[in-house]
Parts: structure tokens; C-alpha cells; sequence
């Protein structure tokens, strides 16, 4: 794939730059590969900061969670203006595309670890260190390829999926190898199966180390994942299974409500740390000015009392813009895995079996933490506000904003019949994007089609 013959570029000079860092690693100059040699190099190199900012950027630029008036959008990158707009052609003949490039990157990283794992002695291989390595690897490939099929595949459809086009699963590092598109069933067994392969081997304690998972990690992304796929007792089960483990919510009375950083990087929900690939101009939280503003008719949905309006969102000349992600850090969006998610995949899962009582439980367990002291909802008022589903979804919306989350959470609930349509007023056009069009499947990049024959996703 043309992402691996890019990557040998980049990595040379990645190791030159850093080599103070990275003096284990050997350039094998025929294919490129960086090999480590011993436990403690593969965990520098799955401790990499490009293992963090592995998630779509153009998810959240393509979502409906934010305005923008004709002069700010004229003013962004092409690759941005066409993607909110969902044009057919989003790239214009651009290369280098960081939403496919990157987590190829990290496979590829992954995929050396791996190899240089199943070399090692036996002795080696009974050792703590090397079994959570060798989870920590598992769980990165599958988080990895999940983060492409969101983005460049049709959502999980189990009536289609296996004639569905997935996504090119690569398990080996020869970058010389050419692997085509699988099917979408088989793309997700194979990282349902990377994860699963994982969990044994991952440790139960939650480390300082937000970038190293652990077992609840493994857990929260198999209810992410399931929940995506509309297999939503599984997506129940294994949100248990995490909260059984790390069930901790951070009260919101606690935060500065004034500072655009009121998260710190060691935000107690946080499970398993990732952010956005890139600084997209659209996607940039924390600072100001800004191209974008968030859409009123989200901040309309955040009662008074509700303290995620005044922690998320900060107000300048009347335009209301993100503050600092859930995770403290820079412009870049947090998309990794956090007890609120898991709080919300429950309480969905139970209403979607008609549980009503028991998911607003949850979800009452969840407020009482975002909103005012004094003020938090009743479960009277909760039942008796909408359908509870509804409200759940509506919660879901709210408590999760600027994750990159809303883009897939928008295709699986068109799948399963929700109708949303997407619409952006440009100047005086109005763009709009139907619940069945193909362009919410991204299309893969032009240079990698060239190199590799991929089939290209229609749009």
C-alpha cells in the first residue's frame, strides 16, 4: 500500500529527530521496517505519540454539531469545505490524507511489534511485560482498523455485511504486500477477534498512562463497537463488564466553570486516551477566533442547570465555539474511552429492550453529576419528559459532543430507521444529505487507489 512506502520517509526521519528515543531501532533498508529488540523498545514504540491521534478528523467536520457562515467557510482548506458540504469529490486530487494515512501508521507500528513479539524465547513470552505488550498491540490494531471502518465503510449491517466493501486488514509489516478490501463482516471479526485475543492478556488496573490500555479498555470498545453494529445485548454485556471494573464519574460542580480548559488531562472517566488526527481548521477546540460556531439549536437543547452548556462551550462577540477537550490537551478533539459512554451504552441498551425504569436509572446516575447541585432532573421529570429512548439519545448527543462520535452514531441510527437528514446553509445554497446516500461513506484516497487497485467507495 502506498501509506507503507510513505511511511519508510517518515519514519527515518522520525527516528533521526528522535533519536536520543529511538536508538533501539534498526532500519532494514529494503523494505523500510523499523524493528525493535527487546520488551522494553516494542513499548516505546507502542508508547508513541502518533498511537494517540489516531481518530477521523473529517467525522466531526462532516456532522451536524456546528454553523458556519459562507466567508468562514470559503476561508478553509478545500479537503474541510468539501467534506461539510459532503461534495463528491472531498480530496481534489490531495494526497497524503490523515484520516486513511494515520491509522494505517499505527497497524504498521503494531504490526512490527507483533512480529517481533512471536520471535522472542519462551521465557520472554511467560512474562507479565510481554503479555500486556502483546495486548496493548492487539488492542491498538483493532482500535486502529474500528477508526477506519467508521469513517470509509458503511455501517454494520448484518443483512449486507458480507457483501459490504471493508476495509484492507493488513497483519504484517512487509510493506511490499498489496492486501485488497475485505468484506465488512470480515473486517469486523478480525478486530472483534484482535480485541478478544487481548483481554486475557491486559491488565484490570487503571495506570497514570492513559495511552496504555487496560482491561476495561478492551471492554468499552467491544460496547462501542457493538453498539455501532445494532447488537445491542452485547453492547449491554460488555458495557457491564467495564463498569464492573472502572464505574467513576466526575462531578461537574467540581470544574471551573470560567477557564476554556476546565478538563485536565488526567480527567478521572477517562479510560483509554485518543484524539483527532490533524488540526483541522473546523474541528480546533479551545481557542479563538474560530471558523465554525456550535449549532443553537444543540445549545438549545442544554437546560440552565445543565453545567455541560458553560464546561463545553465558551462565548466570545456572541459566537459560542468549543472549549479545550474532555482531556485538557491543545486543539485537538478527545475521541478515546470514558465511563460517561459506557454510562450512556447502558441506559440505551436497556431502553432498546423496553427497560425503561432501569435505563433511567442510569441515566439519572449520569445527571446528578452534570448538573447544579440541587437541580438534577427527577426521575418523575425524566419519565414524563419523552419517550425514554428519545431521551436517551438526546442525552447522548448532548454529553458527547466534539468526540467524533456523532458522524457513525448518525449512520447507525439512519440504519436502523431513524431518518436523520443532515443539512449546512452556505451563503443562500442549503446542502443536504439523505439518510440512504452513499456520502456517508468517505472515499478512499486517490493515491491509494492509484498504487493498490483498491475498489473506491461510490459516492
Amino acid at each position: 500500500m502506498k501509506i507503507y512506502k510513505n511511511m519508510w520517509m517518515f519514519l527515518s526521519l522520525f527516528g533521526l529527530l528522535n533519536c536520543t528515543q529511538s536508538d533501539f531501532l534498526d532500519v532494514k533498508p529494503n523494505s523500510g521496517i523499523l524493528v525493535p529488540h527487546t520488551l522494553d523498545d516494542v513499548q516505546k514504540l507502542l508508547n508513541n505519540n502518533i498511537m494517540q491521534t489516531i481518530s477521523s478528523g473529517l467525522a466531526t467536520v462532516s456532522a451536524d454539531e456546528y454553523v458556519i457562515d459562507e466567508a468562514n467557510w470559503k476561508a478553509a482548506p478545500a479537503i474541510e469545505r468539501n467534506a461539510s458540504v459532503w461534495n463528491s469529490d472531498i480530496y481534489e486530487g490531495e494526497g497524503k490524507i490523515l484520516d486513511w494515512n494515520v491509522p494505517y501508521q499505527v497497524v504498521f507500528y503494531v504490526n512490527n511489534a507483533l512480529t517481533k513479539l512471536s520471535e522472542m524465547d519462551k521465557k520472554t513470552q511467560s512474562t507479565k511485560q510481554y503479555k500486556e505488550l502483546k495486548g496493548w498491540s492487539l488492542f491498538k490494531r483493532a482500535y486502529a482498523n474500528y477508526e477506519l471502518t467508521r469513517l470509509f465503510c458503511k455501517i454494520y449491517d448484518e443483512r449486507t455485511a458480507s457483501a459490504d466493501l471493508g476495509i484492507p486488514i493488513r497483519t504484517t509489516a512487509d510493506i511490499d504486500v498489496v492486501v485488497q478490501r475485505s468484506s465488512v463482516e470480515d473486517t469486523y471479526a478480525h478486530i472483534l477477534a484482535d480485541i478478544q485475543e487481548a483481554i486475557p492478556l491486559l491488565s484490570t488496573e487503571r495506570t497514570a498512562n492513559l495511552l496504555k490500555p487496560n482491561r476495561t479498555a478492551a471492554y468499552s470498545l467491544l460496547a462501542r463497537i457493538y453498539l455501532d453494529m445494532g447488537k445491542y445485548t452485547e453492547a449491554e454485556n460488555y458495557a457491564d463488564s467495564a463498569l464492573n471494573l472502572y464505574n467513576v464519574l466526575l462531578d461537574y460542580n467540581t470544574l471551573n466553570l470560567t477557564t476554556n480548559t476546565p478538563f485536565s488531562p488526567n480527567n478521572v472517566e477517562i479510560i483509554y486516551s485518543t484524539m483527532t488526527v490533524g488540526r483541522y481548521q473546523l474541528t480546533i477546540t479551545g481557542f479563538f477566533p474560530q471558523l465554525y460556531k456550535i449549532d443553537p439549536k444543540l445549545i438549545d437543547l442544554y437546560a440552565e442547570e445543565d453545567l455541560r452548556s458553560k464546561i463545553y462551550f465558551m462565548t466570545q462577540s456572541g459566537v459560542v465555539v468549543m472549549k479545550r477537550a474532555y482531556n485538557g490537551l491543545g486543539s485537538f478533539g478527545f475521541t478515546g474511552l470514558a465511563t460517561d459512554e459506557l454510562y450512556l451504552i447502558k441506559a440505551e441498551c436497556l431502553a432498546r429492550k423496553s427497560k425503561d425504569e432501569e435505563a433511567l436509572g442510569w441515566m439519572h446516575s449520569l445527571l446528578q453529576k452534570r448538573y447544579a447541585t440541587g437541580k438534577v432532573p427527577t426521575l418523575e421529570f425524566l419519565r414524563n419528559k419523552s419517550a425514554v429512548l428519545e431521551l436517551i439519545l438526546e442525552e447522548r448527543r448532548k454529553e458527547l459532543v466534539w468526540r467524533s462520535i456523532r458522524w457513525s452514531d448518525i449512520k447507525r441510527l439512519n440504519r436502523d430507521g431513524k431518518q436523520i437528514t443532515l443539512k449546512r446553509e452556505i451563503g443562500d445554497k442549503i446542502h443536504t444529505l439523505l439518510p440512504d446516500d452513499p456520502k456517508y461513506i468517505f472515499p478512499i484516497p486517490d493515491d491509494e487507489i492509484a498504487f493498490s487497485g483498491l475498489i473506491q467507495n461510490r459516492r
